[in-house]
């Protein structure tokens, strides 16, 4: 009643100030009862041999995944084509994860990420993700039990492993904007929708995947490393398990005559003594951290290896550099492509005291 005491007067000067009544209605949504509205959680875009096709999944009580699901010459059209399947309407302000299916990503992904910027009730903080070796339909209609719930579940867990993140449309969007290239995690459409690293997307497509040490390399650079578990065995000497607990790094620029040569990672991992002797001697110690260090340093070289082979600065790292020499910022934002660079990394690691070690 109270709403309806706001929108008379509102209606009365309206008529006042000589506006036709019915332009009102055109101010205002359509009132909705909330049991006639089905809550989409996650959307699902994939390529069709004319346009795209949309999925749409809400969790149900039950556990499971009902979907719907429309093709049409665009995003927004498909997702109009589902409205008039049911009897439900499709709420998607709370759709909090976006999956693409490869073919979509090998075609582009700028039509995706365009809805989901302009859409009234879609969010630019939607996570993203890219299915692999197969399309989102896929993904989510083939998900034991509940999609949006293993999503959901996937995106709280990411803090336990070392190769895979979340990333936003915002960030992807971003990314795109700032220097053409970005990084997705990916999916399988395996029933458990399980993290198979990232794809990366140069121009606007996806390119290449990242994935094993690469994308594990790729977690290091950005100090998303608070779960990894690495076993070291340094050479004549009893292997041992080190939890790596950080992870820094910053890009130096290398130059050679002095032009712009290539780009240097320097990072710096701690970590803590796992599984091992429980007394650690310093010889030993150091020994570890030297087998440590060349382990991630080979798994960040592998994330460089990716943006040389694909001339694509996915990881930003010409504006980490810029950071460090910013009187330089113009040669090193707009200079030599990445493929020209030559791209290092270097890795310092240092084992910690716990109550593993006492060395």
């Amino acid at each position: 009643m109270r709403r309806g005491a706001v929108l008379l007067p509102a209606a009365a000067l309206l008529l006042l100030s000589g506006c036709a009544a019915p332009s009102l209605t055109g101010l205002l949504p359509y009132a909705r009862e909330i049991e006639d509205m089905e809550l989409v959680r996650t959307l699902g875009v994939d390529a069709a041999e004319e346009g795209v096709t949309v999925t749409a999944a809400a969790g149900g009580a039950d556990g499971e995944t009902g979907t719907a699901s429309a093709g049409a010459d665009t995003v927004s059209a498909a997702v109009l084509a589902m409205q008039v399947q049911g009897e439900s309407y499709l709420y998607f302000g709370h759709v909090g994860q976006l999956l693409l299916g490869e073919d979509l990503a090998r075609r582009g992904v700028e039509e995706a990420l365009d809805y989901t910027l302009r859409d009234v009730e879609m969010r630019l903080e939607t996570a993203l993700y890219l299915v692999r070796d197969g399309t989102a339909a896929e993904a989510l209609e083939g998900a034991e039990g509940s999609a949006p719930d293993r999503l959901e579940a996937l995106a709280d867990g990411t803090g336990l492993s070392a190769d895979t993140m979340t990333r936003s449309v915002k960030d992807v969007l971003a990314d795109l904007a700032d220097r053409g290239a970005s990084f997705v995690p990916a999916l399988a459409a395996d029933g458990a929708l399980t993290a198979a690293g990232y794809g990366i997307l140069k121009d606007g497509a996806l390119a290449a995947w990242a994935e094993g040490e690469a994308a594990k390399g790729i977690n290091l650079i950005l100090g998303r490393v608070d779960a990894d578990v690495v076993d070291a065995a340094p050479p004549g000497q009893p292997p041992a398990a080190l939890r790596v607990v950080g992870a820094r790094s910053l890009v130096r620029p290398v130059y050679e005559n002095g032009a712009l040569a290539g780009l240097r990672v320097e990072c710096t991992v701690e970590a803590n003594l796992a599984e091992g002797p429980s007394a650690v001697e310093e010889d030993r110690r150091q020994a570890l951290e030297a087998a440590l260090a060349e382990i991630e340093r080979a798994r960040i070289q592998a994330a460089l290896d990716l943006a040389s082979a694909q001339d694509a600065d996915y990881l930003g790292l010409r504006r980490a550099a810029a950071l460090l020499a910013p009187w330089r910022k113009t040669a090193l934002l707009d200079g030599a492509g990445m493929g020209e660079l030559t791209l290092t990394a270097r890795v310092e690691a240092k084992i910690q005291r716990s109550y593993h070690a006492d060395g």
